[in-house]
């Protein structure tokens, strides 16, 4: 067993300086004295948590400091108390004891957390992630290094560490709180449910450690698989198989920082998707955050989460609208936009620059639009509001709608919510372009 757990340490790859998370049990004990043995040039701090949850919680601490001393590491200790705690007492040991080793890892200049879980704990941590589901509560256990944190004995068992720790001569303390199947759920799961599947099948536990390693290798491919289209997924979902969707969405969840997300929103949101007789849509997430569907694209913002009622209403008939005669040559200001008429050879040809008609007379006119104004076209005429919904222009820029209009006031042309140039049936599409151009750009003023 030492020559084990002598190759499980020489070989498995640390940073020079490494905080050891020891609670003075076997397996921290044994991850402990394996590194100050076999890996003399690693340089290590001894981290110990007191929750003050067990009358011998003081015993422990001060077993660990002397085991520090003897090794001639440095100790730090933590001390809260948590003994009239009664609710997710669990949780929040966790995030005081997960606080304190990133604090000490500052203070000692590590780069790298120790942690002694192994092939027992990785057992009864798959149970517990299927059990509690979840749309980000991955099935596929604890990684070996995951950022900070190493747990070079995830490939050994429980009984392995023991042996190893008898064959040595080491000492430890045992928290007798582990053997109380109803103190914690993992509780529970390591004292009735494994031991029951061991019933079953001895190798149990090897067959859900296997499994965990198999799934975190196609969880890696599937995410680095997912972020490669995303940018795709974004700005045209149906160009993804509907299959494949739930995967994107998580993905742009976590984009967002956003990591609390039920599989319901998910499955609603696809839904959502499916429906192509509503082209602006959204689902409701935590924390104010929201899934948007706009026509083909797809996004989580925060605000609003009615990307219907999400941006500015276009002005109604009868309300003030903001209005400029263009001449040539001349910037003008209208609120965050800048535009002018200019000669054609002064600007570089982009989507925001419209050639003008060559004998247009006169100076134009830009006018903002409201959603009754019509709009020519071939055979008849069109109201803005629909074609801002024929064109597929997202709600929250519709606002930014603007007619074109000549000095008699025809509309020539419509420039649609940020997006591009509609051209009315009074555009005199047979004859050539002039040598003037509106030039249209989105800025401060």
């Amino acid at each position: 067993m030492q020559e084990k757990i002598k190759q499980t340490i020489q070989k498995f790859e640390l940073p020079s300086k490494v905080v050891v998370a020891c609670s003075g049990g076997v397996d921290s004990i044994v991850l402990l004295e394996a590194l100050v043995r076999f890996r003399p040039d690693i340089t290590v701090a001894v981290a110990h948590v007191n929750y003050h949850i067990r009358e011998d919680a003081d015993d422990d601490a001060d077993f660990v400091r002397a085991t520090a001393a003897d090794h001639g590491l440095d100790f730090y200790e933590k001390v809260v108390d948590l003994s009239k705690e009664t609710v997710a007492v669990e949780e929040k040991a966790r995030d005081i004891r997960y606080a304190f080793f990133k604090e000490v890892a500052e203070k000692a200049h590590a780069s790298g957390i120790l942690l002694a879980q192994h092939k027992n704990d990785q057992a009864e941590t798959v149970l517990l992630q299927i059990i509690r589901g979840g749309a980000y509560q991955q099935k596929a256990g604890m990684l070996a290094h995951s950022g900070d944190y190493y747990r070079p004995f995830l490939c050994l068992s429980k009984e392995e560490l023991v042996t190893y720790a008898k064959q040595n001569g080491l000492s430890w303390h045992e928290d007798y709180t582990n053997l109380d199947p109803d103190y914690t759920p993992r509780n529970m799961i390591r004292n009735n449910v494994l031991p029951a599947l061991e019933g079953i099948n001895e190798q149990a536990v090897d067959h859900l450690v296997q499994w965990a390693k198999g799934a975190q290798k196609e969880q890696a491919f599937l995410s680095e698989s997912v972020k490669a289209d995303l940018g795709m997924f974004k700005s045209d979902y149906r160009r993804i198989k509907e299959d494949w969707w739930p995967f994107f969405l998580k993905e742009l969840a976590k984009e967002a920082g956003l990591y609390q997300l039920k599989e319901e929103q998910v499955d609603a949101f696809c839904h959502v998707l499916l429906n192509d007789k509503k082209p602006n849509a959204a689902i409701s997430l935590t924390n104010g955050y929201a899934f948007t569907k706009t026509y083909d694209r797809v996004a989580v913002r925060k605000g609003p989460s009615n990307p219907e009622k999400s941006g500015e209403k276009l002005l109604k008939a009868g309300q003030k609208k903001a209005r400029l005669v263009l001449e040539l040559d001349q910037w003008y200001f209208l609120t965050d936009l800048m535009l002018a008429v200019q000669n054609r050879e002064q600007v570089k040809a982009t989507d925001s620059v419209l050639t003008l008609p060559g004998d247009l007379d006169g100076a134009v006119i830009l006018e903002q639009a409201d959603e009754d104004s019509e709009v020519p076209i071939k055979g008849g005429h069109k109201s803005i509001r629909r074609l801002l919904i024929d064109q597929k222009i997202p709600q929250e820029v519709r606002s930014e709608t603007y007619l074109l209009l000549d000095r008699n006031e025809n509309v020539l042309a419509v420039w649609l919510g940020r997006k591009h140039w509609y051209k009315s049936a009074n555009w005199p599409a047979d004859r050539p372009s002039g040598k003037q151009c509106l030039v249209w750009r989105i800025e401060g003023n």
